[in-house]
């Protein structure tokens, strides 16, 4: 499969590269914080204890004439002065065999062979060879085209769709916090998510790339707007799917309530709860979900 390394930041870029070079090289290669990297990407020691100099340039939007020019004026200065025991450089750019002899003629000093320069067809080997790391960065290959095209398929016309094409191109500006993680616990072990909180916090950013992580495993995604009505009429057993509410206004938890649909709401709760095959993602701004809580015995019941 060949990967789409235009939508992943420089900073995914470096995590990435670490964790394909860890497993291929059986090595733990560190990584550290974000800021002037003096040259080093990552690093790992060999077992005579010297140091390997792992370095990342993404360079897609910048062209191989660019890099190497870079290489030249900065890079090799800065390996100069670190004298590691080896270098190695990875660039998402696609490489020929003569690129990759002159990036070594540049480094030639410090690097042991021209297999040290990576380019963006060996990551695409390697994330093929290890399939869990392309699993874990998934914004890689959810957006190329291939794949794209036959979730768009999958999904729902009309709104869900052109709503999943949004997400999916806002996606490489989304930063994964602990919320993430807790979130995706969630609803991988309960199938189920309420995400509240005040207004602004990233309720629905979270809600929405949640929602792309789960399509991009071959759910069909359906954007509920007006109504849980709209999910029970889409609900199709056996089908893998993904139902996001995103209920900014609270019309749908206020129509729980005031039209007695409350029950209806846990009980489709508690049906994709017990479905394997479904997820469901609810937003609500928490003074909106308290009330609807505080008014609902049913709510009250299930512990919601």
């Amino acid at each position: 499969m060949g990967y789409d390394f235009s939508k992943i930041n420089d900073k995914e870029f470096e995590a990435l590269t670490c964790n394909l070079l860890s497993e291929q090289l059986g090595k733990r290669v560190e990584r550290f914080k974000p800021g002037k990297d003096g040259g080093v990407d990552g690093r790992f020691f060999t077992c005579g204890q010297k140091e390997v100099i792992l370095q990342c340039k993404h360079y897609l939007g910048s062209g191989y004439k660019a890099l190497v020019a870079k290489l030249k004026k900065e890079e090799l200065g800065k390996v100069v002065k670190l004298s590691p025991g080896d270098y190695i450089l990875v660039t998402t750019l696609p490489l020929s065999r003569a690129n990759k002899k002159e990036i070594f003629g540049i480094f030639w000093k410090y690097m042991k062979s021209e297999s040290n320069v990576y380019g963006q067809e060996d990551l695409d080997d390697l994330l093929d060879r290890f399939p869990e790391i392309a699993e874990k960065h998934y914004k890689l290959w959810f957006t190329s085209t291939h794949v794209l095209k036959t979730l768009l398929n999958a999904a729902i016309k009309g709104r869900s769709e052109y709503e999943i094409e949004r997400i999916a191109e806002n996606a490489p500006l989304y930063i994964e916090t602990e919320y993430h993680s807790r979130a995706l616990k969630q609803l991988k072990e309960r199938h189920v998510l309420i995400a509240t909180g005040e207004p602004g916090i990233g309720k629905t950013t979270l809600a929405e790339n949640l929602c792309l992580y789960f399509t991009s495993k071959g759910f069909e995604f359906l954007d509920i707007e007006s109504s849980l009505s709209e999910a029970e009429s889409a609900y199709s057993r056996g089908v893998r799917q993904i139902f996001l509410c995103d209920d900014f206004r609270g019309s749908i938890c206020r129509e729980a309530i005031e039209n007695k649909k409350d029950s209806h709401t846990v009980k489709f709760i508690n049906r994709v709860a017990n479905d394997k095959t479904k997820r469901f993602i609810l937003t609500s701004r928490t003074n909106i979900l308290n009330s609807g809580i505080l008014h609902s015995p049913y709510f009250q019941n299930s512990s919601i």
